[in-house]
């Protein structure tokens, strides 16, 4: 699967989830958000091994951008995570937990946005469509043994 076919489809995945652990009751949230929170962390850890990294080394001298968006991407990524350490630290039947939450879900919402509306299509500029696919490839691989270690 081409590498920016396989982030769109992680992203709807994610929102869905998202708007579930949302819309849960205080007392089945929290269970929500455990299956939640590992995707979202492999997530970031994968766009930034097969993708980032790469069009940083590659495509960054023919797309100044591109060049800097792994760089903005990890500073998003470390605010996020701080998040989800606060998150951790809260009980889901809290409104504080719930708020934490929803801090992650708009940074998700800018993100993914940000993502599918200027980033991905300067990838389909650099990157072939067999170079796409073997990051795809890579992706997939990495989130299963991410997700099944």
């Amino acid at each position: 699967m081409d590498a920016i076919q396989f982030l769109k489809q992680e992203h709807k995945k994610a929102k869905a989830t998202l708007k579930k652990v949302l819309k849960a009751s205080p007392e089945s949230r929290g269970a929500l958000w455990t299956e939640l929170e590992p995707e979202l962390k492999a997530h970031e850890q994968i766009e930034d091994a097969c993708l980032y990294g790469p069009l940083a080394r590659e495509a960054g001298r023919t797309d100044a951008k591109l060049g800097r968006w792994r760089a903005k991407h990890q500073k998003e990524v470390g605010r996020v995570e701080g998040l989800i350490e606060e998150i951790e630290s809260l009980d889901p039947e809290e409104k504080a937990w719930l708020a934490k939450v929803k801090a992650v879900g708009a940074s998700l919402e800018r993100h993914i946005r940000e993502e599918e509306q200027d980033v991905f299509p300067r990838i389909g500029k650099v990157w072939d469509g067999a170079r796409r696919k073997q990051a795809g490839g890579e992706m997939e691989e990495m989130k299963g043994e991410k997700l099944h270690a």
